[in-house]
């Protein structure tokens, strides 16, 4: 990937995001903007759904690296991030699922990938910066089981969690951005999480190695 300011073989950097909901990937653009900020992020508005795909894995993953060639054109393609909501994530299946879409993303594309491969759904990485919320509505308060070193990877239908504060406004999906958006400090930096999960460090891990 090329260095902030400076030319790769003459092409701008794009880093390309799909999934199946553009509040999840609006989330990830936040995450990968402050980790990677050298190169220009484009979601895929196009739903790419790969968690239950099986035997149309191949076809939707060659439909996807169509769509991210046609969105990189011009540019250099350094990465692929893609979304997948996934239940359970602490049973078997988890892994499984992510070494066969890993596997697949690798055999399509030439340029690194990642997996955000939620347990559930994103807002089970958004409950790791409790101060987020409030900085987004200031009576958004986590209830205290969900802060301070919970592991947030078992939380049953996180969403369905965070309905169930009393809050007002409720949560909705549409404020996911915005929270991921207040988990930085004024330096630009990621807040550090009040808890843990899984799939987050993995989805980071990969990330930074790129």
């Amino acid at each position: 990937m090329k260095g902030k300011g400076k030319n790769y073989k003459g092409k701008d950097s794009v880093i390309v995001v799909a999934g199946e909901g553009d509040n999840d990937r609006k989330v990830l653009w936040h995450l990968i903007r402050a980790l990677r900020p050298d190169a220009k992020i484009v979601n895929i508005k196009k739903k790419t759904a790969l968690r239950d795909a099986d035997k149309e894995l191949t076809p939707r993953v060659d439909e996807l690296r169509r769509l991210a060639q046609a969105a990189s054109i011009r540019s250099e393609l350094a990465g692929i991030v893609v979304h997948v909501d996934l239940d359970l994530v602490h049973e078997e299946k988890y892994d499984e699922v992510r070494r066969r879409i890993s596997t697949e993303l690798r055999s399509h594309f030439s340029c690194p990938s990642a997996i955000a491969l939620a347990a559930w759904e994103i807002e089970a990485w958004l409950m790791q910066f409790p101060a987020a919320f409030a900085r987004v509505n200031t009576g958004w308060i986590l209830k205290a089981k969900y802060q301070k070193g919970c592991d947030l990877t078992k939380i049953h239908d996180p969403k369905a969690r965070l309905k169930e504060h009393p809050w007002n406004p409720p949560y909705e999906a549409s404020y996911a951005p915005h929270i991921m958006e207040k988990a930085f400090n004024q330096d630009g930096k990621l807040m550090q999480p009040d808890g843990k999960n899984r799939s987050y460090e993995e989805f980071i891990a990969e990330l930074t190695s790129w």
